[in-house]
């Protein structure tokens, strides 16, 4: 998160040189919420061993080295998902208040952002209020870039945009860009030219809005957690939380088992079709002269966002999704090892070394939220293959003992779905999440029409290869999510 790097999966790693949530819309549908507890009556983890900074250390068990490892390949989730998986979670959550070092009181914190897959993050607060978003010549359009693969921009670079967290990294970017221009499709091809323009752009963004909870749902949830357990926790609906008495996100969730997230990011990417070693391959790393990077820095792009973007770093989206992109990374305890040390673009300048990790960052945040030990959720959520005290310690020296929630449901995916996958604790975590918001947003179409199915896919069907499709014209081809590798999460 975050880039993916920083935000994605519940929160970021408190950007040191942005302060956030001064000017964060709402969303048209719902009041923003606070965050809340999943399992209130669970007892708080306050220490483990062997601590943060063991299992943080560069070089330690949590580096998961080389962008181009094969080793850390994940044919289940391409490196896409990583993406629009960062992409989702802002637009579910935006915490503008906590800091790192304070314990969080997850009923006093704001949640900025609604607990809904409205798409705020592009629409903002609609045409009237937040008009800089929309295309001023095109009334009900969203406004798009001077080029065809940046985002619409003021004289100084800063993106016009509802969050500008879409701006972190330039694959994130071109994915909200790609979502604009969804919008813009939709708008231009499914309303009726005889209608009014407000009346065509409600029609546009509620068939935008709805074709994207069905993506959540059908595809990357699916992908995430597996089939069943997605069928299964939809099923289940009306779902409700202990004390469940408003729309919150859960900092289970938002704090821990999203933040798989952060283990999918690989040091560097493709952005042409053209595989790494082939010359013709455009390759960009998270950092600038990383020593992780695929090739030698002077053949890579920087992914750092926050400027125009640079023709050399467009996407093309076969590099990401559909049968021939490029694999995401396994959701294990390993992370790419940039990540491990953060620079000062990231966390701003003066940090102490042992808080530029994102490992140090993520359990130290676990603990100020006084979430529970992995154990004790499994247990109270009646998992049933709990990982054993040497599975979850495998290979970390001086670990024993309650595990922090977050590294837990990481060694779950690893020890229990071969890293295809989130399992067990994590999986229905994320799962329950998910299907709660859709159950309590009373615009999604889980309760506005259950048996709906997407109209601008074929067959009732709609992957994401399809939403490309549809709205840049391409020809990429789906995957069929239940043929892949790996077994569903129970």
């Amino acid at each position: 998160m975050a880039c993916k790097y920083s935000q994605h999966h519940g929160g970021n790693y408190d950007k040191g040189t942005f302060e956030r949530g001064g000017d964060v819309p709402r969303g048209r549908f719902q009041e923003t919420g606070r965050f809340g507890r999943m399992m209130p009556y669970l007892r708080s983890l306050t220490e483990f061993k062997p601590g943060p900074n063991a299992l943080g250390a560069v070089g330690g068990v949590m580096d998961g080295g080389a962008a181009a490892d094969p080793s850390q390949d994940n044919p289940r989730i391409k490196a896409g998902y990583t993406f629009l998986g960062q992409f989702i979670d802002h637009d579910l959550t935006l915490d503008a208040t906590s800091t790192l070092e304070q314990q969080i009181d997850p009923q006093a914190t704001r949640n900025f952002r609604t607990p809904a897959l409205e798409l705020d993050s592009v629409y903002g607060l609609g045409p009237k209020v937040q008009p800089y978003l929309y295309d001023q010549a095109r009334p009900g359009k969203m406004l798009l870039g001077a080029t065809d693969h940046d985002l619409p921009r003021n004289s100084q670079g800063v993106a016009l945009i509802g969050d500008p967290r879409n701006d972190e990294n330039v694959i994130i970017a071109q994915l909200h860009l790609l979502f604009l221009k969804f919008h813009n499709k939709i708008f231009d091809v499914a309303t009726d030219p005889s209608m009014g323009w407000e009346s065509r752009y409600e029609k546009a963004q509620s068939l935008a809005r709805w074709h994207y909870q069905w993506l959540v749902v059908n595809e990357f949830l699916t992908r995430t957690v597996g089939r069943k357990l997605t069928e299964r926790a939809i099923a289940q609906l009306p779902f409700r939380y202990p004390d469940y008495s408003y729309p919150f996100m859960p900092v289970e969730f938002s704090v821990a088992a999203y933040r798989f997230g952060h283990s999918q990011v690989r040091p560097g990417y493709r952005l042409s079709e053209a595989p790494f070693g082939d010359p013709a391959a455009r390759v960009a790393a998270l950092f600038p002269n990383n020593p992780e990077a695929p090739n030698p820095p002077e053949n890579v792009g920087d992914l750092r966002g926050g400027r125009p973007i640079h023709n050399d770093l467009r996407i093309e989206w076969a590099a990401f999704f559909g049968t021939s992109a490029q694999p995401g990374k396994l959701v294990d305890i390993r992370l790419a090892t940039p990540l491990l040390r953060l620079p000062d673009s990231v966390v701003g300048p003066g940090m102490p070394e042992e808080r530029r990790s994102l490992v140090i960052r993520n359990l130290q945040r676990g603990i100020d939220a006084r979430l529970p030990s992995g154990q004790s959720v499994a247990a109270h959520l009646r998992v049933s293959r709990r990982l054993t005290e040497e599975q979850i310690w495998k290979d970390v020296p001086g670990g024993e003992g309650p595990a922090p929630l977050w590294f837990y449901c990481l060694r779950e995916a690893e020890t229990l779905a071969n890293g295809l996958l989130l399992a067990g604790a994590g999986a229905r975590i994320v799962a329950h999440t998910f299907a709660a918001i859709l159950e309590a947003d009373k615009a999604s179409y889980i309760v506005q029409m259950p048996d709906w199915t997407p109209t601008l896919g074929a067959n009732g069907q709609f992957s994401f290869s399809d939403l490309i499709n549809f709205t840049l014209g391409t020809e990429l081809v789906s995957e069929d999510v239940d043929s892949l590798l790996g077994p569903a999460s129970s």
